[in-house]
């Protein structure tokens, strides 16, 4: 029988039972998950999400990235002389694989002998190269093969030589680099810098940032105390922490940047359904509202100009518009995000071209000519101007912006001379 003073001590066991039992069982089932996600990922380790990836141990991350995705170890660092920060490049003959897309995309694409997207030996074959082209990733051959990306393309029609100095990612300071420390060694007649609509001001931004020390590369930040077992060892582990660390940091980015739903359709086609490049809206949310200035773009087009007229080569200045701008009016599962892209679009354009106009340099804006040739047949996955996918300019769309390319360049290149 229970006795009064033993009903106490009871209770309070039962109570601390209680407190343990769903910690120690969210424990238990927490140790299951790992455990079979381990299991699963070791027997398919292609089947761990690439936005879970990216939060990887680093060693192990690179392990895993190997053959899926460019890593480091496929890539050469080089210091530049404008104060910005090192620019990678991918190593000679490095490959760079893609993920299938409609329209004709490829699945890798080599590099040349230093580390461009041109057919191999071009760059060392030649002491000069009537044309250059800089860039980023709409100027690099992404998922297209490199004789079918525009410079090449541009090349052909003219019945000239040219030479691809586009990499992804980097911005118009960062071409300005690849130019003089690759291009004008070469000579060129013409040089090409191709701006890219979606994510250039953004890119100038974080140059200017950087430079004035006011941001930093955060990549060791995002990497630190990952170094216990776990860490290095576990695809389960890394799984779930990167997964906590990816949603956190969307969190975040939703509440300081706003929620931003970069899908669309065009016609029956759905683009973007990975919703890559959701910061192209975020920047243009932000030049709208006045936050960030179009001016950005003045010091690096100005130094263009003042290279040109040193080097004796011809500028000229191309805007490549994005997907969505090209293929208006785009249906957007966010109808605001169409909207604020249409305003920006049109502001960027307009600032380049009354910069062009004031240091007399040509510009050739691609955007109504991209847009009269969406127009004249229904998106179909056969003959997109974009991967829906990536975004990126198809082999199609890379042969019309050389078409374009090329009559803004007749008189510069006249037949038969």
């Amino acid at each position: 029988m229970q006795t009064e003073e033993s009903r106490p001590a009871h209770s309070a066991t039962t109570t601390a039972r209680r407190k343990i039992h769903p910690l120690l069982g969210l424990s238990i089932s927490l140790g299951i998950l790992a455990l079979g996600l381990e299991i699963v990922f070791r027997v398919a380790p292609w089947a761990i999400p690439t936005k879970s990836l990216v939060h990887f141990e680093p060693a192990l991350r690179a392990r895993l990235a190997a053959g899926r995705f460019p890593t480091r170890a496929n890539t050469v660092l080089f210091h530049r002389d404008d104060g910005g920060k090192a620019i990678r490049i991918l190593k000679p003959f490095a490959v760079k694989p893609y993920v299938a897309d409609l329209a004709g995309s490829v699945r890798e694409v080599a590099a040349d002998e230093i580390g461009f997207g041109n057919p191999p030996g071009l760059y060392d074959s030649r002491a000069a190269f009537d044309l250059v082209a800089i860039g980023d990733s709409f100027t690099w051959p992404c998922a297209v093969a490199p004789a079918e990306a525009w410079p090449s393309r541009l090349g052909a029609a003219l019945g000239r030589t040219s030479y691809n100095l586009g990499i992804g990612g980097p911005g118009p300071y960062e071409d300005l680099q690849n130019l003089k420390r690759f291009g004008l060694p070469k000579s060129p007649r013409a040089v090409i810098p191709s701006v890219y609509e979606g994510n250039d001001l953004l890119d100038l931004a974080a140059h200017v940032a950087y430079r004035s020390g006011t941001k930093h590369d955060d990549a060791s930040d995002a990497d630190a105390g990952k170094t216990s077992i776990l860490w290095r060892r576990s695809y389960g582990w890394n799984f779930l922490a990167g997964s906590f660390r990816y949603l956190r940091g969307n969190a975040r980015d939703n509440r300081l940047k706003g929620r931003v739903d970069y899908r669309f359709q065009v016609g029956a086609v759905p683009f973007n359904s990975g919703q890559a490049g959701r910061d192209e809206i975020v920047i243009a949310r932000q030049a709208v509202a006045g936050e960030v200035a179009y001016a950005l773009f003045d010091e690096p087009v100005r130094e263009f100009k003042r290279l040109a007229g040193e080097r004796g080569f011809v500028p000229v200045l191309a805007y490549v518009p994005a997907a969505a701008t090209a293929y208006a009016p785009a249906t957007f599962r966010d109808p605001a995000v169409g909207e604020v892209l249409a305003r920006f679009s049109a502001a960027q354009r307009e600032h380049l071209r009354e910069l062009a106009r004031a240091l007399e340099l040509r510009f050739v804006d691609l955007t109504p000519v991209l847009q009269a040739v969406a127009a004249q047949q229904p998106a179909a996955a056969d003959n997109l101007l974009y991967f829906p996918g990536n975004i990126h300019l198809t082999p199609r769309g890379h042969a019309e912006v050389a078409r374009a390319l090329a009559a803004a360049l007749a008189d510069v290149f006249p037949a038969g001379t």
